[in-house]
């Protein structure tokens, strides 16, 4: 599977896979974790959205920051921060703190992935580009289902060896460290791909390339931040779920959409970029149509783990689709402003689905699969001369 890339890119996927599976031990569980320390919706939602829109600010910084000091330091400076942020949450000594620990995950978030995204590309080069992509996914996203399975149940096995709620979830959180001990010591050992012109040429051609993938990816972000964070919510006030059902669910979904990552490769090659982004996500927006009318809890979930892997499953097509219309020194820079874009997009769509959620569970899945149709359609017209 990895044996035709070099080494720092065996690494770099390999880190990125295991960093996934602890990664899990905290978002999973984070709700559950702030509820026990006696914090409300209207605090978790101040928090979440600290992290957010930190993210997205430093989705806007990464570029400027990798010309300086090059992907791999910056991916260095991006897994201290999170450290320190998940420490502090860990701690979470009192709410100033966890502010800060959240801020800071925010930092790490937006720093990482455009330049993972863009050291990754320079190091498999263009032929190899989407296979490489689309395996880190697959193997980061299995891992991540491992993690979202473990995370479900670890609380309750913590409690049923006498710890109090509030200890077990917290050492549930704290086993996210794990995730750094892994990703730090895989970053030293790699080398950075120098950038030769330290400057970014802004034109008018640049500006407008970058806004061709920011405007689609904006109106996705803000489709799913209607729907996606309220998932398990809606599960439960629909169907009466528990949360271990609900963490099923979401294992399965990840799971699935690992192993059909491998595969996806082959189809790009045979049909084009395009085709395969538009044609699954057209798709996706078609069942989240139909699915506030489904009326039983098994069929609603496995709708919702096949809308999951066909919205998604196409990311790292589309990221690399993206590094091959630009430079070195561009990479971290287009990909970090693409990702504010749906960021902050996602961010307001937060804020809209709760409103929407609070008039009816239905509204929210029309409004997402409006916004997913048109961006589909937008991208489509943008990109598909380019379907090779």
């Amino acid at each position: 599977m990895l044996q035709d890339y070099g080494r720092d890119a065996k690494i770099l996927i390999a880190a990125n896979a295991a960093g996934q599976l602890f990664l899990q031990f905290s978002v999973f569980i984070m709700p559950f974790y702030l509820k026990a320390l006696g914090y409300g919706m209207s605090a978790m939602g101040t928090f979440f959205s600290i992290q957010t829109f930190t993210g997205g600010l430093f989705f806007l910084l990464a570029g400027q920051i990798s010309l300086k000091l090059g992907y791999r330091k910056t991916l260095l400076l991006s897994a201290l921060l999170g450290l320190t942020g998940r420490v502090l949450q860990v701690l979470a000594l009192n709410t100033y703190v966890l502010m800060i620990g959240f801020l800071l995950v925010g930092a790490n978030m937006g720093l990482r992935q455009p330049n993972f995204s863009a050291l990754l590309s320079e190091e498999v080069g263009d032929e190899k580009r989407h296979h490489a992509f689309s395996i880190s996914f697959g193997l980061g996203t299995i891992f991540n289902a491992l993690g979202v399975l473990i995370a479900g149940f670890a609380p309750e096995f913590f409690m049923s060896l006498g710890l109090t709620e509030g200890i077990a979830y917290r050492l549930v959180i704290s086993l996210a460290l794990l995730q750094f001990a892994l990703v730090i010591p895989a970053l030293l050992l790699i080398s950075d791909v120098p950038v030769k012109n330290p400057r970014i040429n802004w034109n008018r051609g640049l500006v407008i390339k970058i806004l061709k993938f920011s405007l689609p990816s904006a109106l996705i972000g803000f489709g799913a931040g209607i729907t996606i964070p309220y998932m398990s919510l809606y599960f439960n006030l629909r169907f009466g779920q528990t949360l271990a059902a609900i963490s099923g669910i979401f294992f399965f979904q990840q799971l699935a959409m690992g192993l059909g990552s491998f595969g996806l490769p082959k189809l790009v090659y045979r049909i084009g970029p395009v085709k395969v982004i538009t044609s699954f996500q057209s798709t996706a927006a078609f069942l989240f149509a139909i699915f506030p009318s489904i009326e039983t809890f098994l069929l609603a979930a496995f709708l919702y783990v096949l809308r999951s892997i066909l919205m998604n499953i196409v990311w790292p097509i589309n990221d690399s689709f993206m590094m091959g219309f630009f430079s070195t020194e561009e990479k971290a820079t287009a990909a970090g402003i693409r990702r504010a874009f749906s960021t902050f997009m996602r961010g307001g769509g937060n804020y809209v689905g709760g409103i929407l959620f609070g008039t009816s569970l239905s509204y929210p899945f029309y409004a997402t699969a409006v916004l997913y149709v048109v961006a589909t359609v937008i991208f489509y017209a943008f990109f598909r001369k380019y379907n090779r």
